[in-house]
């Protein structure tokens, strides 16, 4: 059977700008778009989407956090 490993990734801010921080890692990415190509580019595929406003439990409650997964390497 197979088995998934996921990370979340969420936009934050530092020093006054937005970065995209994935498992706790920033990522060098200026857009959404070039955020999910980095981590596609790994092997993580985007699954889910939690839109702004609904209570999660992350760091930016203000901007969507994505669920990402991968096979999990044996």
């Amino acid at each position: 059977m197979q088995k998934w490993e996921y990370m979340w990734m969420y936009l934050s801010s530092e020093k006054g700008q937005q970065i995209f921080v994935a498992n706790g890692q920033r990522l060098q990415a200026q857009t959404y778009s070039e955020a999910l190509n980095i981590l596609g580019e790994d092997g993580w595929e985007l699954v889910a989407v939690i839109p702004p406003g609904i209570k999660f439990p992350t760091p930016m409650q203000g901007s969507p956090q994505f669920c990402l997964k991968r096979p999990l390497s044996t």
